[in-house]
């Protein structure tokens, strides 16, 4: 069986991978399979052979030649048909061999171990009946064996059964459940390493995405500041010319280049959070004294659209670096003002969650997330269904806390099933004074 096992491997290494299997081609996996049942059913051709009884040699043949035909027809038909025909000879002949043999060559145990071949043959998501009908069939067998076995001619008797037949039927299930461990086992390997490699490779996609970012958002900064300016000098000479068209125009340019400003810094800073550049310093930080500064930060804008901003008392202190739990609250206060709308109304509440966590909750009343996966608000870039409104941002506000979040130990998350607005919460751990260290 070892040798099996070499002389297929590689061809077995080199295939394609199928995307719904564990890393290893569906059709190497099969022709194992059926090379190993050849060379196990042609012993049992020899074996029969020498009984003198035609029955059980007629079974072992119709074994062998279920792998046999599965052999020839490899390119002729769907690789569905080749495993269907093997399966399924396979089966039905231990079944047979099974009532005709005296149950003391325990061939009805061969029944046992082909159960686990199907999952190695069929693909889940697609031939689901087929698996669960494949593996249940040997079950089904078996049952039915053990029902009817007394009503079957018995072709060889109880001491050349139990003489030659059973160590033969022990040899070939323990050899089943030996070469289904070994694809498991290869399985495994192969699936951790194409893991390690999609790792790796996702890893240096990141750090040049990251470069890139950073690059192209220096480079944008100064014509920016620029077109800035050149607006700024244009809106003031012509106000002080009396061309009050022109000076709205270059106004309107101005904001629009200081809300693309805003997107090239927040871009800048993405990219130097996901490098992890900057240390961190976990000290215990007062949460109410945190959410204080950053709703200050923005109380003007709120002031100005007539948003009503309210936070609950809390006496919770966290283990967190100040200068990011700032950052990281600043940037989802400023999702839910920026998405609320204006006149409408932004919470800032804290509770306690689980065993020695800290969970700081801000709520809106604005359209919420509406039903998606929850991961996707926090991919880079992503605005979801507002990418088409009138609300400008880039969609970096959430991946920043995501990951601020989580240099501190801590979590960021959004509470789904909401039938109106948003909420997004930020979960660090809670000090206290007799912690250790």
């Amino acid at each position: 069986m070892s040798f099996v096992i070499s002389d297929e491997k590689r061809a077995l290494e080199g295939r394609q991978v199928d995307g719904d299997n564990t890393g290893i081609g569906r059709a190497g996996i099969s022709f194992i399979f059926i090379t190993y049942g050849l060379l196990i059913c042609s012993g049992w051709l020899v074996l029969t052979a020498f009984s003198g009884e035609l029955g059980p040699f007629g079974i072992a043949a119709l074994a062998f030649g279920g792998f046999a035909l599965a052999r020839l027809l490899k390119g002729r038909v769907s690789l569905l048909c080749v495993n269907m025909i093997w399966l399924l000879t396979t089966n039905i002949a231990v079944f047979l061999a099974a009532c005709v043999v005296h149950p003391a060559g325990l061939m009805a145990v061969i029944l046992v171990p082909l159960a686990g071949f199907p999952f190695a043959l069929f693909s889940p998501s697609r031939e689901r009946v087929l698996l669960i009908g494949m593996a249940a069939l040997p079950v089904v067998l078996w049952l039915l064996w053990f029902g009817m076995r007394d009503r079957f001619p018995v072709l060889i008797p109880e001491d050349l059964a139990g003489s030659i037949y059973a160590p033969a039927a022990v040899l070939s299930a323990f050899s089943i459940v030996i070469l289904q461990l070994l694809y498991y086992a290869n399985a495994t390997e192969v699936y951790a390493v194409s893991l390690e490699k999609a790792r790796r490779e996702s890893e240096q996609s990141s750090r040049a995405k990251t470069a890139f970012l950073a690059g192209i958002s220096h480079e944008m900064r100064t014509p920016l500041h620029t077109v800035i300016g050149m607006a700024g000098l244009i809106r003031d000479e012509a106000r002080d010319g009396g061309d009050t068209q022109q000076s709205e125009y270059a106004a309107h340019i101005a904001e629009a280049g200081q809300a693309l400003l805003g997107t090239v810094e927040k871009t800048m800073h993405f990219a130097d959070v996901a490098a992890r550049r900057a240390p961190v310093n976990l000290t215990p930080v007062s949460v109410s004294q945190s959410v204080a500064r950053v709703l200050e930060r923005y109380r003007a804008e709120a002031e100005d659209r007539k948003i009503t901003v309210t936070s609950g008392a809390t006496d919770a202190r966290v283990l967190a670096d100040p200068a990011l739990l700032d950052d990281a609250l600043a940037q989802i206060v400023e999702n839910a003002l920026r998405y609320c709308g204006k006149g409408g109304v932004v919470s800032v509440d804290v509770t306690r969650h689980g065993f020695g966590r800290v969970r700081i909750i801000i709520s809106d009343n604005g359209p919420g997330f509406g039903a998606f996966d929850s991961d996707l608000a926090f991919a880079p870039f992503e605005r979801l269904d507002h990418a088409a409104g009138t609300t400008f941002g880039a969609g970096l506000g959430l991946p920043i806390a995501r990951i601020k979040a989580e240099v501190m130990a801590g979590r960021v998350g959004i509470a789904l099933g909401l039938a109106k607005g948003a909420q997004v919460w930020i979960e660090l751990p809670e000090f206290v004074e007799d912690m250790p260290g």
